[in-house]
């Protein structure tokens, strides 16, 4: 059973007027010529995220639940035994602590397994949000449908995982961008020499 993410609907519209305006940044040149193109660029990447959230989400089988990823499509097996805890946050999106083992053979050079079983390191912890999804009050249902033991990391620290995890990807991304005029300028530096050289 599929529960996939919310994705909003991309009209020819919105990709002609992000064209349209990547042209005009170009044709312009200049800090207007630039902010008209990064506007253009931003509502293409808009609707690329939003091209790629079809059809993906999260499926639930009987033993195991698959996570995919919303925009690298990245597929993650997590047994219903494995769960810790799960919670869902106010925009939709699910929030799961569950346990992944590690095998000896992830965590040892070769020299070293010689004796040792996979089954004797211990699992790890692993969390895990999604992107938005389109109906997460029934997966909700389903999913402790399926649970058959009681969760044993609360709700409340699954949310805070979750804040915490939306802090840190926004940190990274407010970095990249803050460092984007820094890209340009060294592009544009490099950019001149190799003209400059050619001359």
């Amino acid at each position: 059973m599929l529960f996939p993410y919310y994705a909003e609907r991309v009209t020819c519209i919105t990709l002609i007027a992000a064209l349209a305006l990547i042209v005009f940044g170009v044709a312009l040149g200049g800090l207007f010529g630039i902010a008209l193109g990064s506007s253009g660029a931003g509502i293409g990447l808009w609707a690329l995220l939003q091209g790629l959230r079809q059809g993906r989400g999260v499926r639930l089988y009987d033993t195991y639940l698959l996570v995919q990823g919303s925009v690298t499509g990245r597929v993650r097996r997590i047994p219903y035994s494995e769960i810790l805890g799960l919670a869902f946050t106010r925009r939709g999106g699910l929030a799961l602590l569950y346990h992944q083992a590690v095998t000896a053979q992830e965590a040892l050079p070769s020299e070293a397994l010689v004796g040792l079983r996979a089954a004797e390191q211990a699992p790890s912890q692993r969390f895990l949000l999604t992107a938005r999804l389109a109906q997460p009050e029934a997966l909700r249902a389903a999913l402790l449908e399926r649970l058959s033991s009681s969760l044993r990391v609360p709700e409340a620290q699954i949310l805070r995982l979750a804040r915490r995890q939306r802090l840190r990807d926004a940190l990274i991304v407010l970095l990249a961008l803050l460092a984007t005029p820094l890209y340009v300028l060294i592009f544009s530096r490099v950019l001149l020499s190799a003209l400059s050289g050619a001359r």
